[in-house]
């Protein structure tokens, strides 16, 4: 389908990412440092921003909406379309785009859904938007939202292979709200083309990684698109010298230096955003619009010829002229909206206590449970150390200074979830504490520093296999009678017990390095399992799945 419309303008675009970046030469250690060079020099990519899991394509792109929207000072009653295109929506239905019309406070007068595509998606959306806005009024407006989290921290839990971690090189995670609207007097020339016979090209199945042939996508590329590009300045007889720059979907490296060599393109014009941001899939276009704003804006407006090609198999050009002032720079934001959230993890609105959080077991329980939706307190003897976790937590926390576990520090900290308006729903204590601690924080407990059940789990290791039983029997002897219940609270207490040098403890930094490292080296051998084991036994415990089971020990050995 080629065509041209004489009265859409696209009046300006903003493109927002995660905040944290992931450095592809990190994984030099793992895939080798050889391989790590090649992927590089094949695809571009150096560095790429990565969502965590809380964090949705939703958030990235209402983050890039709202500056958008102030910079054109657009009211939201003009606007009559949301148009939201993505791979991974919040929901099976409905449509996400009405979440992000109630978000950005829309008005009823409004056409709004959702489209599921990848690397096309800028030129689909912009002709699909512009085709929606021939049936409006002259100067009635619309929001074109593009969005995929295609680079995602991964579940230290999940198995990894070296070729799982060269895959995820390659892409970022990128949201973008591009701004159309009706007008007269503007052309904007456009070209959508399929062939579904490359359907399973690049195929993704639910609960399963995507599958791509590399072969079949590279040779589409190369050929299809590059044969495309040249009809659609042939079919509209598009002069090199009425084109200021060409902006293609950020595939890789290799594939765009044989399209633009296919193309006769000058390699001044075409600009690229792969080194910093990766392939951001159907975000792509436009991240690379705002990413390169700067050449951009050298002029009032612009010729540019932007094309998106990809899954499908699709591919298709748009060509208009632009005002560069509204290309707004990309925003870096780790902010998500949690409130349409289901429960997940059972830890989700939960609010945990760690002690001993700066100890190697209570930093791998702080991110375990703050990781599962828990806002975590976490107390220590190391401000520094526990500071620097509570940066790395993607969830918001705090910490509390605490040389010791005893009666006046458990009340401080207690007092500083009080009066920090931090009821607690459980508390975890790593380390050996004595039945007197465990009595009197169950009192203090329930004397209303918690909600109505809260939970207490104390972890303590022993020193070989032989010890288990007879630590068990301590342990049970201990927590008799440590739990505590009032009309308005209970409080329950249980303990898990483990071989400390069996359990080999793995931290879970945000881009989960450490975890991949061992796990590459040793091939997930059981004792490295154990950390997970004993961490979703804390998790359950502090459930309310668990409700009902107070005083219990949990042992765990080969």
């Amino acid at each position: 389908m080629i065509g041209k419309y004489n009265n859409i303008k696209i009046q300006g675009m903003c493109s927002a990412v995660p905040e944290y970046v992931e450095n592809n030469m990190s994984f030099a250690n793992i895939i080798g440092k050889r391989r790590a060079k090649k992927q590089i020099k094949i695809t571009g990519v150096e560095e790429r921003h990565i969502s965590g899991k809380h964090q949705r394509t939703s958030d990235l792109c209402y983050a890039a909406t709202l500056p958008l929207l102030e910079k054109l000072q657009w009211k939201r009653e003009e606007i009559k379309v949301l148009l939201f295109i993505t791979q991974g929506p919040n929901y099976a239905h409905p449509s996400t785009a009405f979440f992000l019309h109630k978000r950005l406070g829309l008005q009823k007068d409004c056409l709004v859904y959702d489209l599921n595509l990848g690397c096309s998606s800028f030129n689909v959306g912009v002709h699909t938007v512009s085709a929606l806005l021939q049936t409006c009024e002259t100067h009635d407006k619309a929001l074109l939202l593009i969005g995929d989290t295609a680079g995602m921290i991964r579940n230290p839990e999940a198995p990894l292979k070296p070729d799982d971690i060269a895959h995820d090189m390659l892409f970022g995670s990128a949201g973008a709200a591009i701004a159309i609207e009706k007008v007269e007097q503007h052309p904007l020339y456009f070209m959508n083309m399929s062939d579904g016979n490359g359907y399973d090209a690049i195929i993704g199945y639910k609960g399963r990684p995507s599958q791509m042939d590399g072969a079949a996508v590279f040779s589409f590329a190369i050929n299809d698109v590059s044969d495309g590009v040249n009809s659609f300045r042939k079919h509209f007889d598009i002069s090199e010298d009425n084109i200021d720059h060409y902006i293609f979907h950020q595939a890789q490296d290799l594939i765009l230096d044989n399209i633009i060599d296919a193309c006769n393109i000058p390699t001044e014009k075409e600009l690229r955003s792969l080194r910093h941001y990766g392939n951001t899939s159907g975000t792509s276009v436009p991240v690379t619009v705002c990413a390169n704003r700067d050449e951009i804006q050298k002029k009032e407006k612009e010729n540019l010829l932007l094309c998106g090609f990809g899954v499908g198999l699709s591919w298709g050009c748009i060509y208009t002229e632009i005002d560069t002032e509204n290309i707004l720079p990309i925003i870096e934001t780790n902010e998500h909206y949690d409130e349409d959230k289901k429960p997940a993890w059972g830890l989700h609105d939960k609010n945990i206590l760690v002690l001993c959080a700066d100890t190697e077991m209570g930093e791998w329980l702080s991110r375990f449970d703050n990781g599962r939706s828990a806002m975590v307190i976490m107390a220590g003897k190391d401000p520094q150390r526990l500071k620097e976790i509570q940066n790395d937590l993607f969830l918001d926390s705090d910490y509390f200074v605490m040389e010791t576990i005893n009666k006046e520090t458990i009340h401080a900290v207690l007092e500083y979830c009080r009066e920090n308006e931090f009821p607690l729903d459980g508390v975890v204590i790593p380390e050996a504490v004595s039945a007197e601690i465990l009595s009197y924080l169950s009192e203090e407990l329930a004397s209303g520093y918690g909600e109505e059940l809260v939970s207490v789990v104390v972890l303590e290791p022993v020193s070989s296999e032989s010890e288990l039983e007879t630590y068990k029997k301590s342990m049970e002897t201990k927590l008799k009678g440590s739990s505590c219940q009032t009309e308005e609270h209970c409080v329950r207490v249980n303990g898990i017990i483990y071989v400390d040098s069996q359990l080999d403890i793995v931290q879970i930094t945000e881009d989960g390095k450490d975890w991949i490292d061992l796990y590459l080296e040793r091939e997930c051998p059981k004792n490295m399992k154990k950390p997970i084991y004993v961490s979703q036994t804390q998790c359950f415990l502090l459930s309310k799945t668990s409700r009902y089971i107070t005083e219990s020990v949990i042992s765990f050995n080969n």
